[in-house]
């Protein structure tokens, strides 16, 4: 686990500000309360079109066109119009990297650029952006291509919070007085295509090799590639196919119980079966000793221990559907409050 930094860090102070820091700890000032602290603060490189909004602790409001980086990064540095962006940055160059090792904003003689990888946190609105190329994000199927207007948050932690109710959604918005074909994309094109929800943990989405093992030969392992990035089942339909299974297995322990007691009748039946022998005095034989006295006992006891599992079957089986697949059993598979389409 790393090592917790210290709240206050005025290492890379200079000048009359490293002054200020000192005369303050001297008195015991300076932060207390949400009163001014004294920190690094890099100077932003401003671009030509672009308008900032300075904070007092190294943060900014940067109003001009679609960069995710230096001058020469993003749809503003070609010339495109219609690229306009805010950027809100809490915490520029936050994790840069001094000559002595350590990390953390630097000061004012430090001219650097917003960076996602090195800015505390962010919020970057661009009307034509390629967010996922920008943000260091793994790529899925079925992706928004490039130029597209978007929303990016980026922090340590992330938390949304909401006091009712949140949703998820892609696709137009369910709207009248947009034309026959709906709302429309950012840059005016039709919004045909129903986008994905990728929820992915680690930003890893390529393909991996799996072990598996044969069920009819354990012994023989083989590799086989699994999608990291796999679609989520929906709580009904799950339930009804688990349901149907547990019905066919429950239809087969019916059926084995019923061949199990035929397997009893037939074995009684052959226990006590005699027959006349055609001799010059008919008799009657006696029931077969290897049969009936070496076969038929073990047969008649595991017939009974097949009936009697089949019935302990059948419990768990109905035990399963109320406590897993009813609303009302204890461990429900289904979310009572998240909900996908």
């Amino acid at each position: 686990m790393a090592k917790p930094k210290k709240i206050i860090d005025q290492l890379h102070l200079r000048g009359d500000k490293a002054e200020q820091a000192r005369k303050n700890k001297y008195f015991g000032i300076g932060g207390i309360a949400q009163g001014r602290t004294i920190e690094s603060e890099p100077t932003y490189e401003k671009a030509q079109a672009e308008k900032i909004i300075t904070g007092n602790n190294n943060n900014f409001i940067i109003l001009g066109q679609d960069r995710p980086g230096h001058k020469f990064t993003g749809f503003g540095a070609k010339g495109a119009t219609q690229s306009s962006k805010i950027d809100l940055i809490a915490g520029l160059g936050a994790t840069f990297r001094h000559k002595d090792g350590t990390y953390g904003p630097p000061n004012e003689e430090t001219i650097i650029n917003p960076n996602f990888a090195m800015d505390a946190a962010r919020v970057y609105i661009s009307q034509k952006a390629d967010l996922d190329r920008y943000m260091g994000l793994a790529e899925v199927d079925g992706q928004a291509p490039p130029g597209r207007s978007g929303i990016g948050l980026k922090a340590d932690v992330v938390r949304i919070h909401a006091r009712q109710d949140i949703k998820i959604v892609t696709g137009r918005a369910r709207v009248q007085g947009v034309g026959k074909d709906g709302e429309r994309l950012s840059t005016g094109g039709a919004n045909d295509v129903v986008g994905t929800i990728s929820l992915i943990a680690g930003n890893y989405t390529d393909d991996k090799d799996s072990p598996m093992m044969n069920v009819l030969e354990p012994l023989k392992k083989f590799l086989k590639v699994k999608k990291k990035l796999q679609p989520v089942p929906k709580g009904d339909n799950l339930a009804e196919c688990l349901e149907d299974i547990i019905d066919v297995i429950s239809e087969l322990a019916s059926l084995v119980g019923q061949n199990s007691g035929l397997i009893q009748l037939m074995n009684t039946a052959l226990t006590t079966h005699i027959h006349i022998v055609p001799t010059p005095i008919p008799l009657p034989t006696s029931p077969p000793p290897v049969y009936s006295q070496g076969f038929a006992p073990v047969i008649s006891v595991q017939a009974a221990l097949a009936k009697t599992s089949n019935v302990s079957l059948s419990t768990n089986l109905s035990l399963m559907k109320n406590n897993h697949l009813s609303k009302l059993g204890s461990n429900y598979i289904n979310s009572k409050y998240v909900f996908t389409t």
